[in-house]
């Protein structure tokens, strides 16, 4: 039987995109296997100069070991370097952020051929390429991709330029995978996009809430969640999601990058702190106890010690059940990485050590609400005797039992139970 590897680097879109590839490969009678493969299959990313510099050491790394294997690239970094791409990597075929659906097709042209390919397009005129997945092997929880591309062109960002424009799954694609995934066993979901709260800008008179609402009424999915949203993208129409819709979890991922004015600005957010500010009091009073977690940036160009420290006030004040922090690195080709006023990056390891402890803080805090409280837990996997899932609100726990995977059961929370970090 022939053989498959593939490796993924990035985002949980890739990760989809991925999943996507895996299922082609089963149908045209491949075998997936982690290394020694006939044909190797690399989603590449290129968030930071140093997700290009991990691209293109594993390809390389991977054509050195297999001289023999057919060697695919796709993705981000491929679209990126798509000018010269062949001065970076040693690949077969090389496929942008388009036509990763015909992956099949094109190795078998190149295997009656033996031409080395590159697919590449502009973006900004591409369409939504649709993918669907039946049932993902390897986890309970389900995600769809719903929406590709961005509007934003964030300052720091260079995703715009890589994805192109905001564009939609089709409301009836999405509700067929849907039902595929929820026959399959699937009971939650999770939607993912590059910006999926933009989901439906480019349909007629569809937004995220009503597709939310319209998943909701399949029986099998008890649970629907999204990857992230940001803040000025939750709508009067997505607080009613949250109010009426019992299915939606209550759990929200919103990215704040940065808790200071002038920073935000400089990134080009297009919100502020008081706007954030009124926006997460208005989701708290709707869901009382909802977590909600974020994404932040320390040391982008220009933060002073002053900047961080309102940042870091307004962190402890919003009491995010976690935070993830990265340090800001140059993106060549980003308004950012021409700025002036670079922070040391010693300066910057200090400032996400401080975050990170108060991000263990606050999730600690936050995860002690729940004990002897009753909460459903969605079993995802089973590790030295213990069973190990997560309530909707996504505290996760470990239980010992006799439990199934994929099951939602009722468990009265201890303290020992919970699994920080």
């Amino acid at each position: 039987m022939k053989s498959v590897a593939i490796k993924t680097l990035g985002c949980k879109v890739n990760s989809y995109e991925s999943e996507f590839v895996r299922s082609l490969f089963v149908l045209n009678g491949y075998k997936v296997v982690e290394e020694n493969a006939d044909v190797y299959v690399i989603n590449t990313c290129t968030v930071t100069n140093e997700s290009d510099k991990k691209s293109k050491k594993i390809i390389n790394s991977i054509r050195r070991k297999n001289k023999n294997s057919i060697i695919i690239a796709m993705g981000c970094f491929c679209q990126y370097k798509k000018q010269n791409i062949n001065e970076y990597i040693d690949a077969d075929i090389v496929i942008g952020n388009k036509d990763k659906s015909k992956v099949i097709e094109y190795l078998n042209d190149f295997i009656e051929k033996r031409e080395k390919k590159e697919i590449f397009y502009d973006m900004n005129e591409a369409n939504f390429e649709n993918m669907e997945i039946k049932k993902f092997e390897s986890r309970t929880r389900a995600f769809i991709k719903i929406e590709d591309g961005c509007n934003n062109f964030c300052s720091y960002c260079i995703i715009p330029y890589v994805r192109g424009r905001v564009r939609s799954k089709l409301k009836e694609s999405v509700l067929k995978e849907v039902k595929s995934l929820g026959e399959n066993g699937h009971k939650e979901i999770v939607l993912t996009g590059i910006h999926t709260g933009q989901y439906g800008r480019d349909l007629e008179n569809y937004n995220l809430a009503k597709l939310i609402n319209d998943i909701s009424k399949d029986k099998n999915i008890l649970r629907i969640r999204l990857s992230s949203i940001e803040v000025n993208e939750i709508t009067d129409e997505m607080l009613e999601v949250l109010k009426n819709n019992e299915k939606f979890v209550s759990h929200m991922h919103i990215p704040l990058q940065s808790g200071c004015d002038k920073i935000l600005e400089s990134m080009n957010r297009r919100y502020d702190k008081e706007y954030f500010r009124n926006k997460i009091n208005l989701i708290k009073k709707i869901r009382e106890n909802i977590s909600i977690s974020t994404d932040l940036i320390v040391g982008f160009p220009g933060e002073t010690e002053e900047d961080f420290n309102e940042t870091y006030e307004f962190l402890k004040e919003i009491k995010f059940t976690k935070i993830h922090v990265f340090p800001y690195s140059d993106r060549n080709g980003t308004k950012a990485s021409l700025m002036s006023d670079k922070i040391d990056n010693k300066v910057k390891k200090e400032r996400v050590k401080k975050v990170l402890l108060l991000s263990k803080k606050l999730e600690e805090d936050y995860n002690k609400l729940f004990i002897g409280k009753n909460l459903e837990i969605l079993f995802e996997e089973e590790k030295e005797g213990f069973f190990i899932g997560h309530a909707p609100n996504y505290l996760k726990v470990r239980v010992k039992g006799n439990y199934k995977i994929g099951q939602i059961t009722n468990i009265i929370i201890t303290e020992d139970m919970i699994m920080n970090g």
